[in-house]
């Protein structure tokens, strides 16, 4: 197999977004794991460009930074070649069951204040409804998003489910959040939308191809599945048993 002429004896430069609990420094993440074993299964060793989501395709499409870039949206067009699909999130509606009703279905936010990331009304597919709504927000910072549930200035955060627990729990056990609350709240998770799928998309076309094979490789020998029971098993009181299936 070439390596890439971007890679450095062997190392991939693959631009990552900054997501808790699946892509973070250091390769740490449900996401950032999965490529980065399955590449080792390919001969090659990962090093991670994390920057904020988004930021990391626009980076990868105006610039010659790095070898491949994480985390694509399917249907996003980027120069390159694209692998199929590797990794699903699960996007759904975040809550404090001892303030609000059971949230079941995107009918069951009519009247709610939520909070979701940049462009989310749109990538959830909620133009239609967005008016029933209490009020909506779009911010890009996830973290802010957690604190304005924990302090009731949100009813419910409209995101990946994993994510947001990862971030709750870490707010949750810091004793530097700083967060005055009366008492703990329960937090539920309801995936009331379709899972997104994403993939990578490489700057050479072999690369694209290896990495697929070797995914379906990792996935036979029950690599992926494991690296999923690891993160989202660990958070399975937050997700209910509602994450992807597990």
């Amino acid at each position: 197999m070439a390596f890439s002429s971007l890679s450095l004896a062997g190392v991939l430069r693959i631009l990552a977004p900054d997501l808790p609990g699946t892509s973070e420094p250091g390769g740490n993440g449900r996401d950032a794991e999965t490529v980065k074993r399955v590449l080792q299964r390919c001969g090659y060793e990962v090093k991670f460009l994390v920057q904020p989501f988004g930021r990391h395709i626009f980076t990868y499409r105006d610039s010659n930074k790095a070898d491949a870039v994480m985390t694509v949206p399917l249907g996003t067009e980027l120069s390159g070649h694209s692998t199929a699909a590797y990794i699903w999130y699960q996007n759904g509606a975040v809550y404090d069951a001892n303030r609000i009703p059971p949230i079941n279905s995107v009918a069951d936010l009519k009247g709610l204040d939520v909070v979701t990331f940049k462009n989310g009304i749109e990538l959830l597919e909620l133009e239609d409804v967005e008016a029933s709504f209490g009020s909506v927000r779009e911010l890009a910072n996830q973290r802010i998003h957690s604190h304005l549930l924990l302090l009731g200035r949100v009813d419910a955060i409209l995101a990946d489910g994993l994510i947001v627990a990862e971030i709750n729990r870490r707010i949750l056990t810091s004793a530097t959040a700083m967060l005055d609350l009366d008492k703990l709240p329960d937090l539920k998770f309801a995936p009331i939308f379709t899972p997104t799928p994403y993939k990578l998309v490489f700057r050479e076309l072999a690369l694209a191809k290896a990495f697929d094979r070797c995914f379906d490789r990792a996935y036979a020998e029950g690599v992926v599945t494991r690296i999923d029971e690891k993160y989202i098993g660990r958070l399975q009181r937050s997700l209910g048993f509602r994450y992807l299936g597990f």
